[in-house]
């Protein structure tokens, strides 16, 4: 995903490639640690859908979806949106992301890889000044042009799966 978002940028010194290692790196690294950390749960990862530990996970999102310059805003299923238009407000628009919650004892990476990988790739493309030349929209969500955090992907909390997504 972050190669096709990426691909065609020019690096016409090394300011650029500093970026890439600084934030799809060592930012989304630190990302997803401090993520992991979000849990209802001491000694394991659990953050079912609804949880306090899903709203503070949420909070947190929202704070770096916005900092990658994206608009942002929840359904009405609880799903996370964050938007950057494109260049041609007619095109369709590239969702990318995955969910927030987690099953119980889950594992750091968890669905939270596709919500920062997505995030961390907007903000490269901002901080080089081409994320409004992008062709089309892009929404990253927990379930890019959308970016969403899905809300209810595990189905741990309410015994069905895919809430957030169906």
């Amino acid at each position: 995903m972050i190669v096709v978002l990426l691909c065609g940028i020019e690096e016409k010194d090394g300011k650029t490639r500093s970026l890439y290692s600084e934030i799809l790196r060592d930012e989304a690294v630190a990302r997803l640690n401090d993520l992991g950390k979000v849990s209802d749960a001491d000694g394991y990862l659990e953050r079912t859908f609804m949880s306090p530990a899903s709203v503070r996970a949420g909070f947190l999102i929202r704070e770096w979806m916005e900092d990658a310059g994206l608009r942002t805003w929840v359904d009405s299923m609880g799903n996370l949106h964050g938007r950057v238009e494109g260049m041609n407000a007619s095109a369709q628009a590239l969702l990318i992301g995955s969910h927030l919650d987690t099953v119980v004892d889950a594992g750091m990476f968890d669905g939270s890889l596709g919500i920062i990988s997505a995030i961390s790739a907007l903000k490269v493309l901002k901080s080089i000044g081409k994320l409004g030349e992008l062709k089309r929209p892009v929404e990253a969500s927990y379930l890019i042009s959308d970016v969403i955090a899905f809300s209810d992907e595990e189905g741990v909390r309410f015994q069905s799966t895919f809430l957030g997504s169906a």
